[in-house]
């Protein structure tokens, strides 16, 4: 996928900035999911849960792009047979 085609986090997010946003969005989401009750399956619950797989998603993006971001550094090595 070519670079300008990822919309998700702009060149000047750094990688310490998403390290930092990753790290802060763990934090909260261990607070969201201690909050968490499943006592009464109400619409505020499932709407919570969904929050918080939201939030789960966005680490996990944050992640990625880090990922992808060292890939994209590394020279490209080839393997003969």
């Amino acid at each position: 996928m070519d670079k300008r085609q990822r919309v998700a986090f702009s060149d000047d997010d750094t990688d310490e900035n998403l390290r930092g946003s990753i790290i802060k969005g763990k934090q909260a989401l261990a607070l969201k999911e201690t909050e968490f009750k499943w006592d009464n399956p109400s619409l505020s619950l499932i709407a919570s849960a969904l929050r918080i797989l939201t939030e789960q998603n966005k680490i996990i993006m944050k992640q990625n792009e880090l990922i992808l971001r060292e890939l994209e550094t590394r020279p490209t090595t080839v393997r003969s047979k």
